[in-house]
């Protein structure tokens, strides 16, 4: 951007222009306004001349016209021709012809054409004139403009009686006269009084350029000397006005635009000492790189970050500051910074390596910027170690695992039975409550299995609680081979007692799948000797399939009681096997399916 000083040196070149401006203007007007002079009389000297010419001719015309007529009556033929003759000495007299009603010449101030037939001279013949003044018997005048000749026409036919002796057909006079001394005696003097006018207007003119000289261009080169002053640096010129007109005023503009200027250059100057102040106390790293990647200038910080004296590094590649897997990328940033990838990264602080005089990398925050400066771009780029916050953010990261992975453990620990490794009844009954959702919601059947251990107090009692509680691992481990489809959910629900969710499962299937379980407890050969069903261990299941007819889920509590009430009935029908009901929404509150 051009400097104050800069403009005003120009301005005050354009503004010194004025002084001649002025008086070239004036000057151009003038020359277009003696052009428009000359002109002007060229055409009123041919049009004066015209209007001469024609009055002199009318008159002369009408003379011959009635003298023709009166010699012609008389047979005085031979005075025509002398009259025609006195003519001749008129130096602007072409021709000038008396012709009968048979075109034939009686009279002329060329002898030689007297008696010739008036067409076969060589005249310039207006035929349809001739015939409108035999016709009308009026004078006519033309002008030929391109050959500066006057032609008129009169008629001789008058009032005269046809029985006196005179041509049988009327004739007429011919008279041409050549323009061009009238014209040239006319044009010399309206040119005479061009001059005196041109003179007039030419002292005007010398007068006013010498006006302007003293009212413009003397006090426009003082302001011109001013503005290069103020150019050069004296702060403190400024324009004398001591008059009251346009000049003054504009003087009073410009002090006035010199004195914002000065406050303006007072304004941006404290502007730069504070953004100096900033960029040397800033505590984050500033470096400015070109479009090659030369680094231009960088802050004080720099050097405590880097570890390189700033005059090490100004000059220098800014890969000297990257680490050497990293450089690659610096070079693809420059070569695509017109990238639409590379506007996002525009402004937007990332981490990246960094590396220290010493040769150790260490991470840190890099902000870039773009800017033109006299058509150049430049890129700046914050800055900042951020060393302590990344290991504090590791430190972090793994705290936070340690803390999701106790969660999970606590979680699970929350969930899970901790003798059998199943999930507890509070999981269970959290879970069936979301199956019976699901099922409303999908229209898919929900069964539930409810089972009992067999006599396991006499199991107790015989074996002992130890073994006791070996004998219900060892169902669990049952319960897991046996109900491995996906979304199948087994539990201890309290005691000796276990509970299993099948989702998607119907009451066919359902009970296929207790008679799996039983079957396969009956193969594991659990040792029960006070049993008062069989020798081994055993279990009583009671099952209930949930088929949803209608938006409204049924209570979970609901299933659990009749997969209870079908327990019950196993163990009243003799143990060691499955008992098995139906319920729908509609006859979950009463009725059985």
């Amino acid at each position: 951007m051009p400097s104050t000083d800069h403009l005003l040196r120009r301005g005050a070149r354009h503004f010194g222009r004025l002084g001649y401006l002025i008086p070239l203007i004036t000057l151009c007007v003038f020359l277009i306004a003696a052009s428009t002079a000359v002109f002007v009389a060229h055409e009123t000297a041919k049009t004066e001349a015209q209007r001469q010419a024609s009055h002199k001719v009318r008159d002369r015309i009408t003379f011959v016209q009635g003298a023709a007529e009166e010699f012609l009556e008389l047979g005085l033929q031979d005075r025509l021709q002398q009259l025609i003759s006195s003519f001749a000495s008129d130096s602007d007299l072409i021709a000038i012809h008396i012709v009968d009603g048979n075109d034939q010449v009686l009279a002329s101030n060329r002898l030689g054409d007297v008696g010739l037939s008036w067409r076969a001279l060589e005249q310039d013949i207006d035929r349809e004139l001739v015939s409108h003044v035999r016709d009308t018997q009026n004078l006519s005048i033309r002008h030929d403009e391109t050959q500066g000749i006057l032609d008129s026409y009169a008629s001789l036919c008058g009032n005269i009686d046809p029985n006196r002796l005179r041509p049988t057909r009327c004739g007429f006079v011919t008279y041409r006269v050549d323009l061009k001394p009238q014209m040239q005696a006319t044009t010399l003097a309206l040119r005479r009084q061009s001059l005196y006018y041109l003179s007039g207007m030419a002292a005007v003119v010398l007068v006013v350029l010498g006006l302007l000289h003293i009212l413009v261009a003397r006090r426009t080169q003082r302001i011109v000397s001013l503005l290069k002053a103020f150019g050069d640096g004296r702060r403190s010129a400024r324009i004398e006005v001591c008059r009251s007109d346009e000049i003054s005023d504009l003087g009073h503009s410009i002090n006035r635009l010199l004195d914002q200027v000065v406050e303006d250059e007072t304004e941006i100057r404290d502007g730069h000492e504070r953004l100096h102040a900033l960029f040397d106390n800033v505590v984050d790293s500033v470096i400015v790189i070109d479009e090659a990647g030369v680094i231009e200038s960088a802050n004080p910080a720099t050097t405590q970050i880097f570890g390189y004296p700033i005059e090490e590094i100004i000059g220098q590649d800014i890969r000297m500051l990257v680490p050497e897997p990293d450089r690659d990328q610096r070079d693809r940033h420059l070569e695509n910074r017109h990238g639409p990838g590379e506007k996002k990264r525009i402004g937007t602080g990332r981490q990246v390596e960094a590396r220290h005089r010493s040769g150790h990398c260490f991470p840190v925050n890099l902000a870039i910027s773009e800017m033109h400066i006299h058509g150049r771009r430049l890129y700046t780029g914050i800055m900042r170690d951020i060393s302590e916050q990344v290991a504090m953010t590791e430190q972090i990261n793994r705290a936070y695992e340690d803390l999701q992975q106790a969660h999970a453990e606590l979680e699970k620990v929350a969930h899970t039975d901790t003798l059998t490794a199943l999930y507890n009844r509070r999981h269970f009954d959290k879970t069936l409550l979301t199956e019976t959702m699901r099922s409303t919601h999908q229209q898919t059947p929900l069964s539930v299995l409810l089972l009992d251990v067999d006599y396991f107090k006499l199991f107790n009692d015989r074996y002992g609680h130890p073994a006791g509680d070996r004998c219900l691992q060892e169902i669990a481990q049952v319960l897991n081979e046996v109900f491995m489809r996906a979304g199948e959910l087994p539990a201890r629900y309290g005691g000796e007692e276990f509970a299993v969710i099948l989702p998607h499962c119907d009451a066919g299937d359902a009970m296929n799948r207790a008679d799996a379980l039983l079957k396969t407890l009956w193969e594991r050969a659990i040792p029960h000797a006070k049993s008062r069903v069989a020798d081994r261990v055993t279990v009583s299941i009671g099952a209930v399939t949930y088929r949803p007819v209608s938006i409204k889920p049924v209570a979970p509590e609901r299933l659990i009681k009749a997969a209870d009430e079908m327990l019950y009935e196993a163990k009243a029908a003799g143990r060691n096997q499955a008992r098995h009901t139906s319920i729908t929404q509609a006859t979950a509150d009463g009725t059985a399916a």
